[in-house]
C-alpha cells in the first residue's frame, strides 16, 4: 500500500517551529504570544487523553534490554507489554513483603 508523502513545510511555518522550539512557553506567556488555559477549558479529546495518560508509566529501556524483552515475549508468546507489566507488578510485591 502507498503512502502519502506530507506537504513540506513553508519556510514561514518552518520559521515558527525553530521560534518555537527556542523559546520557553513562559517567555511566550510573558510576551502575550500565548495564554494559559484552566483545566476545565480543556477539549474533550485532551482530556480523555489525559486521563488515559494518568494509568501509564512510561519506562524507558536502552537498546539491549528490549531486545532481551523482545525475545523472552517471542519465546512466551506474550507481548511484551504484558511482561514488562508482570515484572513490575512482581517487584511491587516483593517489595510490599
Amino acid at each position: 500500500m502507498k503512502t502519502k508523502r506530507p506537504k513540506r513545510a513553508t519556510q514561514g511555518e518552518l520559521d515558527a517551529i525553530t521560534d518555537i522550539a527556542r523559546r520557553s512557553g513562559f517567555d511566550l506567556l510573558d510576551d502575550g504570544l500565548a495564554q494559559r488555559v484552566r483545566r476545565e477549558d480543556y477539549p474533550e479529546p485532551l482530556i480523555r487523553f489525559l486521563e488515559r495518560e494518568r494509568v501509564m508509566v512510561h519506562v524507558k529501556l536502552s537498546a539491549g534490554c528490549k531486545r532481551r524483552l523482545e525475545e523472552r515475549s517471542r519465546r512466551r508468546g506474550v507481548s511484551a507489554e504484558e511482561l514488562a507489566r508482570r515484572w513490575i507488578e512482581q517487584g511491587i510485591r516483593r517489595d510490599a513483603v
